[in-house]
Formats: C-alpha cells, structure tokens, sequence
C-alpha cells in the first residue's frame, strides 16, 4: 500500500458515519503514519464534514413541515437542554457515545442554533480527537493481539 492510500484509508474513515474518528486514528497508527498528523488530519476531517452536515441540515429547516416539527419540539425539555449549556456538553461528549454526525443530526433536528453547533463541532474536533489518539495505541494493540488468537 502506497502512502497515499493510507492517508486516503485515514481519510475516508473518518468521514463515515458508522466508524469516524475512533477507528480512523487507530488504523492510522496500525498504517504506520505519525499520530500527530493522523490526529490532525482526522479531526481537520471530522470538523469539515460535520459544518457540511450542519449546513445541509439548517437547509432543511426552511421547509415548512420540518419548521413546523422544529418548533413544536421547541417547548420540550431536550430542547430546551440543548439551547443551553447542554448543547456544549453534547457536542463534547456526544461522540464518544453516538458520533459526531449522529450528535449533528439530532441536534440540528431540535432546532439547535447553526453558529453555535459549528463552534461546538470545533470545540469537538480539538478536545475528542485527541484523547481518541492517546487511546488509540491501546486499541492497536487490542487488535494485534486478536489477530495472534486468530492464527492460532
């Protein structure tokens, strides 16, 4: 595999859905490629698709039947956690539990306000992917250690 495949590979886990960040650094790492730029390079990643996602999502919100969902969602409870501080504490921690995107897509859904949700993707991309990359190693060596089982 040439260089550029594997940051190709780093690349395009990133940027799906079901895997992200938390699998792309410790593939990279597994690559051989320098956890600093890995992490870099995943988080740049991660950060650009989620203000993608957050833009084609507020999109969406103009559409009458989706305004109208919006608002009647507005008066709820989560709503109004995610209006508030909850919205940070989601964006930080929501990854770790359901992905960035996912955390976008609901978010965005109730209604959360865009320049706050891209601030906090920011805020995401530079706490999250970090401590993903100190973890990382553990996971590479969990992995090591399963394929030895499997050759046994």
């Amino acid at each position: 595999m040439t260089p550029f495949d594997k940051w190709l590979a780093v690349v395009l886990t990133t940027i799906n859905p079901l895997t992200g960040r938390g699998m792309a650094i410790p593939l990279g790492i597994e690559f051989g490629l320098p956890i600093v730029l890995v992490s870099l390079v995943s988080g740049v990643t991660n950060f650009i698709l989620a203000v993608a996602l957050v833009l084609f999502v507020d999109r969406f919100g103009h559409i009458p039947w989706i305004r109208k969902y919006i608002d009647r969602k507005r008066g709820n409870k989560v709503t109004q956690f995610i209006q508030g501080k909850g919205l940070l504490y989601s964006v930080v921690l929501g990854p770790f539990i359901l992905g960035t995107f996912a955390v976008v897509l609901v978010f965005q859904a109730l209604g959360a306000d865009r320049k706050r949700m891209i601030l906090y993707s920011l805020l995401s991309a530079i706490i999250v992917t970090p401590v993903l990359a100190w973890i990382s190693p553990l996971f590479v060596d969990i992995l090591n250690q399963y394929k030895r089982m499997l050759h046994f």
